[in-house]
C-alpha cells in the first residue's frame, strides 16, 4: 500500500493506493475535513463538492500512471451526496485511453466518472 499526499488543484487529501496494476487502480481517499470549502458547501450540512470527487479520480489514476495528461471529461455522474467526513473508495479501470471510475462512500456508489487521457511521456 502506498500513501500519497495529494495537493491537487482543489483540495489536499490523502490517497492510499490499495491496488495498482496495469488494468486497475483502487485507492482510499480521505478528504481534508478542515478544508474551508465545507463551511460554505453547505452550512450545517457539509457536502463534498463534485469537483473534488472528479479530482480524486484524476489523482488516483495519475498516482499509478504519473505520465498521464487529462484530455477530456467524458462523463461525471453524481448519484448520491458524499459528506465532508466520508472516506471514499475510488476504483479506476483502464479502457484504452479512457479511465472508467466508480467512487463509493460507506459502501454506496456516489459517482461514476469517465476520463480520457494521453501519455505525456511520448511526443
Amino acid at each position: 500500500m502506498k500513501t500519497v499526499m495529494a495537493g491537487g488543484f482543489v483540495t489536499p487529501a490523502t490517497i492510499e493506493l490499495q491496488r495498482a496494476d496495469s488494468d486497475e487502480v483502487v485507492a482510499r481517499v480521505r478528504p481534508d475535513p478542515g478544508d474551508p470549502v465545507f463551511a460554505g458547501h453547505y452550512p450545517g450540512f457539509p457536502l463534498l463538492p463534485g469537483v473534488h470527487i472528479f479530482e480524486f479520480v484524476d489523482l488516483t489514476a495519475r498516482a499509478a500512471e504519473p505520465d498521464l495528461i487529462l484530455d477530456e471529461i467524458e462523463l461525471c455522474r453524481f448519484l448520491l451526496p458524499a459528506g465532508h467526513a466520508d472516506d471514499l473508495v475510488v476504483h479506476v479501470r483502464r479502457d484504452g485511453p479512457r479511465r472508467r471510475a466508480t467512487v463509493a462512500a460507506g459502501g454506496e456508489t456516489v459517482a461514476e466518472v469517465v476520463l480520457r487521457y494521453r501519455n505525456g511521456a511520448t511526443p
